[in-house]
């Protein structure tokens, strides 16, 4: 531990976290966000790691929680969203999903995914660690168009 890139011991974790994920799921995308994907974390710094797939749309939010904490072994904080789940959350301002859309690093991903990030990219601008919206014009064009199947 205490690795300041995603080399070596960190990079094992997330191997095996991922490893474990997929035997789970069937993966959309996941993608590294936060510290790792904005300045290669730290050593304390866990992995912020989106998962998106549609196999948890039956699950509660509690199973989503209990399968998140059983990953914090490999130092993995893993977020479980459905793509609508990803694409509403994106179009009302989420921070979570701005950042994982915007500055996250994609390990995996799908067409749709791809779309949406460059969709969001165009909505939105960070000032300091604030997300703001380019101009409602902008935001109101795309949303007519964020339907992506």
């Amino acid at each position: 531990m205490g690795e300041k890139t995603i080399n070596g011991d960190w990079s094992e974790y997330l191997a095996k976290a991922i490893s474990e994920i997929e035997k789970r799921f069937g993966v959309e995308a996941l993608i590294v966000f936060g510290s790792w994907s904005r300045s290669g974390g730290g050593e304390w710094s866990d992995i912020d790691l989106l998962i998106i797939t549609d196999e948890v749309r039956e699950l509660n939010p509690l199973d989503r929680f209990t399968i998140s904490a059983e990953l914090k072994k490999y130092r993995v904080d893993a977020f479980f969203y459905t793509f609508e789940e990803l694409e509403s959350m994106s179009l009302k301002g989420n921070p979570l999903a701005l950042s994982a859309l915007i500055e996250g690093i994609a390990l995996k991903t799908s067409p749709r995914v791809m779309e949406l990030m460059r969709k969001v990219k165009k909505m939105y601008v960070k000032k300091g660690r604030t997300w703001l919206i380019l101009s409602p014009n902008t935001k109101q064009a795309i949303s007519n168009s964020f339907s992506i199947n």
